[in-house]
């Protein structure tokens, strides 16, 4: 590197604080600026101990709750209950790019050990100690065909987490056909919606490669399945799973 070229990194760093100021970090479960008390940097004081009872531990979701047929495993950082809830679906009908990223901190954390920022406007940082192994690569569930245009829940995810764990992101995961909303079915109805629905797109980078396929909810387990199914048929090695949060009953502590 030339004598008085900043670094890249440092440059970065100082980007983000000057955004910090400019757009301080919010609680993504209640909006509230965040102060020098945020629980690992990303929430509120009133909101932390709801998103504690929340938290899904392990992280990792028992096949007996989904309907898994082609993921190699799969994890979550919550439960789909309460203030988690409401929080992605805020992100979901409203964007709120700040909350999502903020949501997805939360995930890095909970699901693969990284450990938080200092505080607020930092990004948590993956030592590569604890929590699930990462892959080599991200890729995020699609839109289904005739979906609104735009970035998503899980396209920002994938983003935040491809930042957090050093990993590269690929978006070559796509739809081959019309597929129906799954809340407006059964599971049976849901498994058969979505199987043979994606395809990988010729020569993505995500072949041959370990894949971390990231969506915001799990639920029955019928969309990832049909992605890794596509992405094992494209020649990932290997497909995991993981959401913020999954729709299971919450466990008893």
């Amino acid at each position: 590197m030339s004598a008085g070229r900043p670094d890249r990194a440092a440059l970065l760093a100082r980007l983000q604080r000057i955004a910090a100021l400019a757009y301080p970090r919010r609680c993504p479960l209640c909006g509230e600026v965040l102060g020098p008390d945020a629980a690992a940097g990303l929430l509120c004081p009133g909101c932390a101990p709801a998103a504690k009872a929340l938290e899904h531990t392990p992280p990792r979701l028992p096949a007996t709750e989904h309907s898994f047929y082609a993921v190699d495993g799969a994890a979550s950082a919550y439960y789909y209950q309460g203030e988690i809830r409401h929080a992605i679906l805020r992100c979901k009908m409203h964007g709120s790019p700040w909350a999502a990223r903020e949501l997805a901190d939360l995930t890095a954390i909970q699901v693969f050990g990284a450990q938080p920022a200092p505080g607020p406007g930092g990004i948590p940082v993956y030592a590569g100690a604890g929590g699930l192994l990462p892959g080599d690569c991200i890729v995020p569930v699609p839109p289904r065909l005739g979906a609104p245009p735009g970035p998503r829940l899980p396209d920002r995810v994938a983003r935040r987490l491809g930042q957090i764990l050093g990993l590269p992101v690929y978006g070559d995961l796509r739809p081959t056909r019309r597929m129906l909303p799954q809340k407006s079915l059964p599971l049976a109805q849901r498994l058969q919606n979505q199987k043979d629905g994606y395809a990988l797109r010729p020569g993505s980078e995500a072949a041959g490669r370990r894949v971390i396929l990231v969506d915001d909810v799990i639920t029955s387990g019928a969309t990832v399945s049909a992605c890794a199914l596509a992405l094992f048929r494209g020649g990932a090695a290997d497909v995991f799973a993981i959401s913020i949060a999954a729709d299971e009953e919450l466990a008893k502590r």
